[in-house]
């Protein structure tokens, strides 16, 4: 690859990177938020540093996600050209950054899906996908994944039910209710209030649940976004590219995924934290929990989830498990829809990109 390629797949590349964390750090951080456990910069600092973890941990067990998104919905053969790869990671990366304009928390891996798709129709027509890998390797885990979020968290919430009833309710007059989400033992009958021990080993465990969320979406991320990157350096007939090629795109990402994260994450992480579910600590531990379990198990296997998909049904989860009804400022509408324009979107901006890229 000459330089000049070089450079016209790492400008979208470290874009679409810088896009992602500023789209997705939000959802290992927001039940932190949501919860007042933290502050919405702390909170986006702790996101970040566990996402790099999690990324750089891709050197060691994202390989098969990376091999799933450079080469295993597309033909044997497959032209891996410069227009498809650039007009690939162009439709993604406008589409993510249009989302995180609006605040919506939209999937990295669904627009790289139908961004893959488009850019590879226009390039090879259908006879150049593999209809079946994307039926079983992508959408089937995509659509598969929120419905056992869902289901997941609503069991947990069920299982936490005799720990939530030893939780004192707020009472008016109690105390600020701002006050009773950070401690809920604060309304104690007669002033009795469990060991300090016990409300720091809750807290923990919502901070750690937290980080292996960002740990988990970092790990599921990373290999997606460098996959096409590897993919275009490799030689034309040289087979894989060589470890370095894939260590030194895995650490890029990362780090730039990480600058994203830090310089763009509040806005999604606003919209998470308070217009989808009420949170307190236990919930959030909740959510969380569902949230990585999840990820963490399908990283591994090359499945490509959704942490975004994920972590929204966690919530849900939560929401119609206690039959909350939608309030002011609910943006659980907003969100399904962006979910459903994602990959129509992607594919044709990624369409239109690889077109503009021909001409040049």
């Amino acid at each position: 690859m000459t330089t000049s390629n070089l450079i016209l797949v790492a400008v979208p590349v470290v874009a679409l990177a810088w896009a992602n964390g500023a789209n997705d750090v939000s959802k290992g951080v927001a039940t932190l938020i949501g919860s007042g456990v933290a502050g919405p910069r702390r909170a986006i600092l702790w996101g970040t540093l566990w996402t790099v973890l999690g990324g750089l941990a891709a050197l060691a067990l994202g390989s098969a996600l990376a091999g799933t998104f450079a080469s295993g919905f597309l033909v044997p053969g497959f032209p891996m050209s410069m227009v498809f790869v650039v007009g690939t990671l162009s439709g993604a990366c406008a589409w993510l950054l249009l989302a995180t304009r609006a605040g919506w928390p939209v999937s990295t891996t669904h627009a790289l899906l139908g961004a893959i798709v488009g850019a590879a129709l226009f390039a090879a027509g259908p006879a150049g996908l593999k209809p079946g890998a994307l039926a079983g390797k992508a959408l089937l885990p995509l659509l598969a994944s929120p419905l056992l979020a869902i289901a997941l968290c609503w069991l947990i919430l069920l299982a936490t039910r005799w720990l939530a009833s030893k939780v004192p309710a707020w009472r008016p007059g109690c105390c600020a209710e701002e006050q009773w989400r950070r401690d809920p033992f604060v309304c104690a009958p007669g002033g009795s209030r469990p060991a300090p021990l016990r409300r720091r080993i809750l807290t923990a465990l919502h901070w750690a649940s937290s980080g292996a969320t960002s740990f988990a979406r970092g790990l599921n991320d990373v290999p997606k976004i460098a996959a096409l990157l590897i993919a275009a350096a490799a030689p034309a007939a040289a087979g894989p590219a060589p470890p370095q090629s894939f260590a030194l795109a895995i650490v890029a990402v990362t780090l730039v995924m990480g600058v994203g994260s830090i310089w763009g994450g509040l806005r999604v992480a606003r919209v998470l934290a308070h217009r989808v579910a009420a949170l307190d600590s236990e919930r959030g531990l909740i959510a969380n929990l569902g949230t990585s379990l999840l990820v963490l198990a399908a990283s591994p296997l090359g499945l490509p989830v959704s942490t975004t998909h994920v972590s929204t049904g966690a919530l849900m989860g939560i929401r119609w498990a206690e039959h909350r009804l939608p309030g002011q400022g609910d943006a659980l509408r907003a969100i399904l829809l962006a979910w459903c324009v994602t990959l129509p979107a992607c594919a044709a901006f990624a369409a239109a990109a690889s077109a503009l890229f021909q001409l040049l």
